[in-house]
């Protein structure tokens, strides 16, 4: 059987980082440096290094509500900007 295959119909709970990199839309190259930066999630079994996809779609949801803080709290601070000018 092959591991990246779903089983009985469910995706693996467990990614590869390549696999992990196609969902975030990033290169393999990166996701492997945010591996190594110790961002992205992951187990490693060994030399394996796989991330789970509960930890992964965490991960997006606290990177996503970061980056509507950081744009909230730039646009602000653009805006008192221009009142200064």
């Amino acid at each position: 059987m092959n591991d990246h295959a779903s089983y009985n119909g469910h995706e693996s709970d467990l990614l590869t980082v390549p696999e992990a990199a196609k969902l975030l839309r990033i290169s393999r190259n990166l996701a492997y440096e945010l591996v190594a930066r110790r961002e992205l999630p992951c187990v490693r079994l060994g030399r394996v290094i796989r991330v789970p996809r509960t930890s992964l779609d965490a991960w997006i949801a606290s990177q996503a509500a970061s980056g509507v803080t950081d744009a909230a709290l730039g646009s602000e601070s653009g805006s008192r900007q221009q009142r200064l000018m």
